[in-house]
């Protein structure tokens, strides 16, 4: 795109007008007002595909506003429409109208995370009877190494973030009137069944996948919390698909680390 026009699409300079063949100033301005409006609307359509709960969550007139300005400030620098917003939870964040909202931003900052690991390549996972196999050949499984796809992420959140997207989803296991927003959480995110995956987690759950992240043995990465169940974590891992690797030793890459 010619970065003058470019220019005068996301602002209200009227210098392109001269590049516009037309009768009369009025004309330029209509003509030049059917692309801005055209490109204004496409991008406020993938803003809200790609931040369909955001979306919800403020209603049709804010959101359409919000974006606008969004525009505006931040146009985008890719033609695929994808790979745009990645700075709106940060805009929102100082966004003065969504101030009444203070989890907005980091709900926003979570659905981009999902997106953009959505299409990210999909990792070789152990299914469970490989998992079994390699538990039945060892004496002592707490000297094991469980090693978790290398996109696998952990968040923790003031706010019930994780609880409010999932329910914003169809499947009906969560309304939202049961959602105490202002009930913090930590969050899993992992690709898994060719998409992102979103997990809410007990804060001993996040330690032991943050010490499994870490490279640290089975038998180390057991947190100290009374609520800790080892097997319960090791079947969601299995059911979730998330083991990549088990091993007796730590992987090649912490080795020359250490």
């Amino acid at each position: 795109m010619n970065s003058h026009f470019k220019s005068a699409l996301f602002s209200q300079d009227a210098s392109f007008y001269n590049e516009i063949k037309a009768d009369s100033l009025a004309e330029k301005e209509t003509r030049l007002n059917i692309y801005r409006n055209n490109v204004f609307v496409s991008l406020i359509e993938a803003l809200s595909d790609i931040f369909p709960v955001t979306h919800s969550i403020v209603g049709d007139d804010f959101f359409r506003a919000m974006a606008r300005t969004y525009i505006v400030e931040h146009p985008p620098s890719s033609p695929i429409l994808r790979e745009y917003g990645q700075s709106f939870a940060d805009f929102i964040r100082g966004f003065e109208a969504a101030n009444s909202l203070p989890f907005l931003a980091d709900l926003a900052a979570l659905e981009r995370n999902l997106l953009t690991l959505t299409h990210e390549r999909e990792q070789d996972t152990l299914t469970r009877e490989e998992v079994a196999t390699v538990f039945a050949k060892v004496e002592d499984p707490s000297t094991l190494y469980i090693n978790l796809p290398s996109s696998t992420q952990l968040f923790a959140s003031p706010f019930a973030i994780g609880s409010l997207y999932h329910a914003h989803q169809s499947d009906g296991k969560l309304r939202l009137d049961e959602v105490d927003i202002y009930e913090s959480e930590y969050l899993l995110i992992c690709k898994s069944f060719l998409y992102a995956q979103l997990h809410v987690i007990r804060f001993s759950e996040a330690c032991f996948l943050k010490n499994l992240l870490q490279h640290k043995s089975l038998e180390e990465a057991i947190p100290d919390e009374a609520d800790f169940d080892l097997g319960n974590m090791l079947a969601k891992l299995i059911e979730w698909q998330l083991i990549s690797r088990i091993s007796n030793q730590p992987p090649a890459i912490y080795q020359q680390e250490k």
